[in-house]
């Protein structure tokens, strides 16, 4: 029999059980010798007939990985292996089942867990991209800062003031404030000049003493 057609079906070479053979290409003729193997961790590699029966190959690879049982790994703590798989390519890897700081359950291949990704749980995760992405657009407490900072009004108001806007059934200005989601009505006015003024008001009242708290607290930190 040609050495690229022997059966390595069920054998075992370290930490390796031989399942079926991988068919190659007559373009690649090497390959016609590969072996779809399972390791006794669970995962599954394919391997060179070659490899395996001269002792160069013993275990998908897991044998050079330290065990990463009890590691704390960013916001995850590894409890174990699972037996739930992920695919990589045409291989199967198993997975360690990991606990969140916040109590979740996750589960994590290795790559993973030694990369430095994807080191929590998804909904942790998603918490922290947005927490991530509302801080780079400038928010703090829920306040945007450039929009407390520079009181020009936006391409919608009408009024020429912020918060300030005319109501045409009552026929009479309004004036209102929002800060920290919150929106809280000024009252309304006859004049516009009035309800500018209580609107100018609010933000020195409210916007200033928000920022004063903001300038002490970078003070602190110096």
């Amino acid at each position: 029999m040609q050495a690229n057609r022997r059966d390595l079906c069920g054998q075992r070479f370290g930490k390796l059980t031989v399942i079926r053979r991988v068919e190659g290409t007559q373009s690649n003729r090497a390959r016609a010798d590969s072996w779809l193997c399972r390791c006794d961790c669970g995962n599954e590699s394919v391997v060179l007939g070659s490899n395996l029966v001269r002792g160069h190959t013993k275990s998908c690879g897991c044998i050079k990985l330290n065990d990463l049982t009890g590691q704390h790994i960013g916001s995850l703590t590894v409890l174990g292996r699972s037996d739930k798989y992920a695919t990589r390519g045409k291989r199967r890897v198993r997975l360690w089942e990991c606990k969140c700081d916040c109590g979740a359950i996750t589960y994590k291949a290795t790559d993973t867990l030694m990369a430095g990704v994807e080191s929590s749980c998804a909904e942790c995760a998603q918490k922290h991209n947005a927490a991530c992405a509302i801080k780079n657009a400038g928010f703090i407490d829920g306040t945007q800062l450039s929009k407390i900072q520079n009181m020009k009004p936006s391409a919608a108001n009408t009024s020429g003031c912020r918060g300030v806007s005319f109501n045409k059934k009552t026929l009479r200005w309004e004036a209102q404030i929002k800060f920290r989601g919150k929106r809280t009505r000024l009252g309304s006015y006859k004049n516009f000049d009035d309800a500018v003024l209580v609107r100018k008001k609010a933000e020195q009242a409210i916007f200033g003493e928000f920022l004063d708290s903001l300038a002490l607290e970078s003070k602190k930190d110096e």
